[in-house]
């Protein structure tokens, strides 16, 4: 509709009209008299069209148009980009196909709305970010790869990013599952912001919830990362299987064997069944160590019709499988710093397993202390025995023992005042099976008191030599006089009636005065070895506790006939060994060596996949000490799968052997944890802003969206106003001027040619 309208000046009629009369009268009244009629008329044709416009300018008539148009303003659609859009939604497509068809009809519905309302597209999972040039095909090279969701991220983002313009209203899809940790009423708050603004929100959600088929879910959970087992040796798998929407089925459980080769052995089978409709188990299968190697254990629940995610049906754990074990029972009279310190490095070994038992001095009303058959042929392997004297173990224990060395056991006696000759073994059934000869009038009684000037005893300080080369002695160094040279100086020992003359008998370590310190020997089938001392504690304490380490642990393998590579070997740690994708997981390898004046070795690492492909480390850091050598760093982001973590020395000639560590990277994605959707939640969500024309709609829906979308426009249309008034625009101001100046010029000229005033 149009109008004619005036706008006169100062916003007076009045003063317009009397403006007007006045300019009129001045140019008719000066006109100078001309004799000739034709002249005059031209003269006041020019001053009366100059007075027109001057009397136009002074009432600035214009033209009023008035139509209905609606506002500017932003729709928002925010799309679920995590992973679990992945997940099927139905027997047709997956959830990420249908929001796409979802996103493309919706955007080319609302093409005709384009002058009206500006489509903004956001992509959310963990966090909601903008996708540029918006338009039916702006999801096909988009993957959803969040590893959460996070609803309140995204309803938040859609408010903001409109950037002031008016919200036409929030379209919000996906599946409307909340992972990410930031729980609570987020996106409700959000909702009721909108429906405080007049602005309503549609969502479209997207996947089924399932019921009771895509409720089930079978996982296998609670496996140890790691055993260290024996061959042949019988041990417990202990896990738990978690199971929902199978009440009723019985879900078949496999424990198998996969070598370094990747094959396959079944251990075990099991069939779990399912009581209620959401249920743990706790399962404990009994199966046998397979022969030495490397190994992983892996229990697989067998997939059921209708889950949804399998990748949580199968568990795995790293088993380094041995060459038979040591059981060890270490038996001591007096609780000191030795047998503490002793049995601190033994159990630092995992094939080593160390029983310990005290029979206390203050017991001997109570001697001989009987032990539950300890000394059986074949409850143990090895048996130390510390300060403690022979009656409170008792004759018939004693003989027990010796059959069981003669069987194959090994025997250690440690250094100490009731031990050896000095406790009453010399006329013990162990007089002939210990590797040295004893006095039988050294006999000691329990509550006699010790002098410092026992004969029986060798005063301290006292420093070792190395007797003989021996894979107990050989703690690994290319100089191991070196290496025992550098050990702290002994407390004291027991001194020795002498070595027997037998064969096998030899003496490895001693005083500087040839006095035996280490005798070793064999008895039948069994090994045993004669310490003299009890002070190795003060190696651990003044900094040698590898030393120590290692002069124990090669003991107890020469006792169990395992002699092991005394080669300076690498020793890898790690956090865990089945972590997920996102974990920061940290790692050190380290390398112990016993003499400070070798040439140090520079450790490298890197990762190895199951393809042999290798994998850089970028943030190793190293520690280098005189007798000890390091490094350590992060495992970097990896894709699931299993991988080994190999440390090696720099130098390509050095006789230190690589190690390699294997570990799973597993993906434990909360997001594929929760596979069912929420469209309730959504649902809720837009009846909130249900005044103002929210809704849920289904992906199949987009027609009755777009309809309600264009409905909403209609009813945001407002009148729109076009006036246009001469003068207010350059264009028509100046004109207006340029006729004045032009009507009174040429009225000047004539004026000048005619010879007029």
């Amino acid at each position: 509709m149009s109008s004619f309208l005036i706008e006169p000046i100062y916003d007076s009629a009045i003063i317009a009209l009397v403006a007007s009369v006045v300019a009129f009268t001045v140019l008719f009244l000066v006109t100078p008299p001309a004799e000739n009629p034709i002249q005059r008329r031209w003269l006041l044709a020019f001053r009366a069209f100059a007075a027109l416009i001057l009397v136009v300018a002074m009432f600035r008539p214009g033209m009023v148009k008035t139509d209905t148009a609606a506002a500017e303003a932003t729709l928002v659609v925010a799309v679920d980009t995590s992973r679990s859009m992945t997940l099927p939604d139905g027997d047709q497509a997956d959830r990420w196909t249908h929001q796409k068809q979802a996103w493309q009809a919706l955007s080319s519905g609302l093409a005709p709305l384009a002058d009206s309302m500006n489509i903004r597209l956001l992509g959310y999972n963990e966090t909601a970010t903008e996708l540029s040039n918006p338009g039916p095909s702006s999801l096909d090279d988009l993957e959803s790869t969040g590893e959460l969701t996070d609803l309140n991220a995204a309803a938040t983002s859609a408010i903001s990013i409109a950037q002031g313009q008016p919200l036409a209203g929030v379209v919000l899809m996906g599946d409307g599952t909340q992972t990410s940790e930031v729980q609570g009423t987020g996106a409700q708050r959000v909702a009721q912001t909108l429906k405080n603004w007049g602005v309503p929100l549609w969502t479209v959600p997207i996947g089924q919830t399932g019921g009771s088929a895509g409720n089930r879910d079978v996982s296998v959970d609670a496996l140890p990362e790691s055993y260290s087992l024996f061959s042949g040796n019988d041990f417990q798998v202990n896990f738990q299987v978690s199971l929902r929407g199978l009440a009723g089925i019985s879900v078949p459980v496999e424990v198998s064997w996969i070598d370094g080769s990747g094959n396959v052995t079944t251990a075990a089978k099991r069939h779990v069944l399912v009581e209620t409709a959401s249920d743990v188990q706790a399962v404990s299968i009994p199966i046998t160590a397979p022969r030495p190697g490397i190994y992983r254990l892996q229990v697989a629940a067998e997939t059921q019709s209708g889950e949804w995610v399998t990748t949580n049906n199968r568990q795995t754990a790293f088993v380094n499988v041995r060459e038979g074990g040591g059981r060890i029972l270490y038996i001591e009279g007096e609780s000191l710093y030795e047998q503490r310190f002793l049995r601190m490095a033994l159990r630092r070994f995992p094939d080593l397993d160390l029983t310990y038992q005290w029979i206390p001095s203050d017991t001997a009303s109570r001697w001989p202390i009987p032990l539950d058959n300890s000394f059986g042929v074949g409850k143990y392997d090895i048996y130390i025995i510390g300060d403690v004297d022979a009656d409170a173990i008792g004759r018939e224990q004693l003989e027990k023992l010796r059959e069981a060395v003669s069987a194959g056991a090994g025997l250690m006696m440690l250094g100490g005042y009731h031990t050896y000759d000095a406790g009453g073994y010399a006329s013990s059934p162990l007089a002939d099976v210990l590797p040295i000869r004893m006095d039988a009038s050294r006999r000691r009684d329990i509550s006699e008191e010790i002098q410092a000037d026992a004969a029986d005893q060798i005063p301290g300080p006292l420093k070792i030599e190395l007797a003989r080369s021996h894979p107990i002695t050989n703690l690994g160094s290319s100089d191991p006089e070196q290496v025992w040279d550098s050990l702290p100086p002994l407390l004291g020992a027991n001194r020795f009636v002498g070595p027997k003359v037998a064969p096998g008998v030899q003496v490895l370590l001693e005083t500087p005065q040839k006095q035996p310190l280490l005798v070793v020997g064999e008895f039948g089938r069994g090994r045993t070895a004669a310490i003299a001392f009890d002070s190795t504690w003060r190696w651990w304490r003044e900094g040698h506790s590898e030393a120590h380490r290692r002069f124990w642990r090669q003991a107890m393998l020469w006792l169990l006939s395992r002699e092991e590579n005394t080669s300076e070997q690498i020793v890898i740690e790690l956090e865990s060994r089945r972590f997920a994708t996102n974990a920061q997981t940290k790692f050190q390898a380290s390398l112990a060596t016993l003499s400070a004046t070798e040439t140090p070795v520079r450790l490298s690492a890197e990762i190895v996949d199951e393809t042999d492909r290798v994998i850089a480390i970028s943030d190793l850091s190293e520690r280098s000490e005189p007798n000890f050598r390091s490094i350590s760093g992060s495992i970097p982001t990896l894709e699931p799968g299993y991988y080994r973590l190999k440390v090696s020395p720099s130098e390509p000639n050095s006789s230190v052997q690589a190690e390699q560590l294997a570990f799973q990277v597993i993906d434990q994605s909360r997001e594929m944890a929760t596979p069912m959707a929420d469209p309730v939640y959504l649902r809720q969500l837009a009846k909130i802003t249900s005044e103002h024309g929210g809704d849920a709609f289904s992906y199949e829906q987009m027609d009755a969206l777009i309809e309600r979308i264009s409905e909403r426009r209609k009813q945001a249309e407002a009148p729109v106003v076009e006036k246009y008034t001469v003068g207010d625009d350059p264009l028509s101001g100046w004109l207006m001027f340029a006729l004045f100046a032009t009507a009174l010029i040429i009225e000047w000229t004539l004026r000048r040619r005619w010879g007029l005033a």
